[in-house]
């Protein structure tokens, strides 16, 4: 099992934009991976959580379309993102 953790704290300007675009791009990943789940905490926190059942699995669907917009609207709307792979930061 191979998994992705997204953290990142949500810009409170582009708060109902995450949110929208979120919805959205939550079912187009899900379809790519084991499990994929959102925690928002009071203090505008998220966590993402990415679970593949292979490695291969990891390495063809991670950097593809979807991930890539996913990664990139974390990116534009939150501030402070770190994404670890099986607990390595990755850059």
């Amino acid at each position: 099992m191979e998994s992705v953790l997204i953290t990142a704290n949500i810009d409170v300007n582009k708060r109902s934009e995450f949110y929208q675009v979120m919805e959205s791009l939550k079912n187009l990943v899900k379809g790519y991976c084991n499990d994929f789940e959102t925690i928002i905490s009071d203090k505008n926190r998220i966590y993402i959580q990415i679970i593949f059942d292979k490695k291969e699995d990891l390495e063809n669907n991670f950097n593809n379309k979807e991930f890539n917009m996913l990664k990139g609207t974390v990116r534009s709307l939150c501030k402070n993102i770190v994404i670890k792979i099986n607990g390595v930061i990755d850059k």
